[in-house]
């Protein structure tokens, strides 16, 4: 459908063009400001005048440029505006209370075994609570709650539930409406979304992908997942999971408690199956700081699971090299550093034996920045993006100017 638009959603769009110049490259001057927006003087000076009154940014220091009166220089404030992020998986919930550049000043971390829908209502609501009284922000300060659940999942828009889950990874939950439960227990906007789809949009906006326009973001959760960004925007595909690496098929099953589903690469991944078989083999690991001990330890029977691990992706990154072509691919998540990057490592040095020789390009390797609470972070950056993001459907006149309608499909209700 073609769209037209109007100055009115001109406006609004110039104002997140502003705040994102200054948030990516500021501190900056107004002058600075208009020569990289290609915005007139006047227009810079009207709609950062507005920013400072609402407290969004704020003078950083005087720039001295010759002779004069030195520039006056803008920048984002952190304690403009919060959001909450929190990520809940089959074996654990991270939460983490951001501020307006991204930084965490709270962090709620728990072990979980499998909640149910209630159970997991419950924890949500009091994560989030706990974290805005640790931090003693006021309310009406924080922009919302990301929500990050492990796909992939359908989104649906009817008359009576709204943003119904049912995610594969967490059994037994069936048309639970999240979002309408949870924004009325906090008295706040709830934003649902794929973890793995989280995890890209925290590194496209907080990270390394802040200056890389198209990427893909492999994430290591309770399984495998991806997220893909194109030409700096968050693409999720007709349903919305584009990019779920876990169910590519495999030869074999790795997770006998899975066998009734059919072979797929996730579960190799799977962080409680790789705790079961390490203690199998008597090495008592049941989390990440242990496993991070393991592999310091050079542990043969890790070291061979990460060997085998690299193997296993190594055909679907290069497919994603082809597919998507990529300027960088990002490897995060749950799993530790050290173990990411002697993946990253050994596929650096598989990939060049598949690859046909006539391919004399091919996208960085980069383990993501987020580390461990990537997923996290990356739903808490969504009630930040929706509100400052300078996303191209702002420009149209749509019904509904809002995350969901802007850049993820809503599967309607048959």
């Amino acid at each position: 459908m073609l769209t037209g638009t109007n100055l009115e959603y001109t406006k609004s769009y110039n104002v997140r063009i502003v705040l994102e110049t200054i948030r990516l490259y500021g501190p900056l001057s107004r002058v600075e400001i208009a020569r990289r927006t290609y915005l007139t003087a006047q227009t810079v000076t009207n709609i950062t005048r507005s920013l400072m009154q609402s407290g969004m940014i704020v003078e950083a220091e005087r720039l001295q440029e010759g002779r004069g009166a030195p520039s006056i220089l803008l920048k984002i404030n952190p304690e403009g505006a919060y959001s909450i992020g929190l990520d809940l998986d089959k074996d654990h919930l991270t939460g983490v209370l951001v501020d307006l550049l991204g930084t965490p000043r709270q962090q709620i971390d728990m072990e979980l075994k499998f909640p149910s829908s209630d159970e997991a209502m419950d924890i949500l609501e009091n994560t989030a609570k706990e974290l805005i009284t640790r931090e003693g922000v006021e309310l009406e300060k924080i922009w919302g709650v990301g929500i990050g659940l492990p796909g992939p999942f359908s989104v649906s828009d009817g008359a009576v539930l709204k943003d119904v889950v049912t995610p594969i990874g967490l059994p037994g939950w069936s048309n639970v409406p999240v979002r309408e439960i949870l924004s009325k227990r906090l008295s706040l906007p709830v934003f649902l979304e794929n973890n793995a789809n989280a995890a890209a949009i925290g590194e496209l906006w907080y990270g390394a992908g802040r200056h890389i326009g198209t990427f893909f973001y492999v994430y290591f959760g309770a399984g495998l997942g991806g997220g893909v960004i194109i030409n700096g925007q968050p693409y999720f595909g007709y349903t919305g999971n584009a990019g779920e690496l876990g169910y590519y098929p495999a030869s074999e099953p790795f997770d006998q408690e899975q066998n009734s589903q059919k072979p797929h690469l996730g579960q190799f991944f799977r962080l409680p199956s790789l705790y079961k078989k390490l203690q199998a083999e008597g090495y008592e690991v049941s989390n990440l700081v242990e496993l991070e001990k393991l592999y310091e330890q050079k542990n043969d029977f890790l070291m061979g699971w990460i060997e085998k691990g690299a193997t296993h992706l190594a055909p679907l990154v290069l497919a994603i090299e082809y597919l998507v072509d990529p300027q960088a691919i990002f490897f995060g998540g749950r799993l530790p550093d050290p173990i990411i990057n002697d993946l990253l490592e050994k596929l650096k040095t598989i990939l060049p034996t598949l690859r046909i020789k006539e391919k004399t390009s091919y996208p960085d390797l980069l383990n993501a920045a987020a580390g461990a609470e990537a997923a996290a972070l990356g739903v808490a950056t969504i009630p930040v993006y929706e509100s400052m993001a300078p996303l191209p459907g702002l420009l149209m006149k749509t019904s509904k100017n809002s995350y969901r309608s802007l850049v993820r499909p809503v599967i309607s209700e048959m």
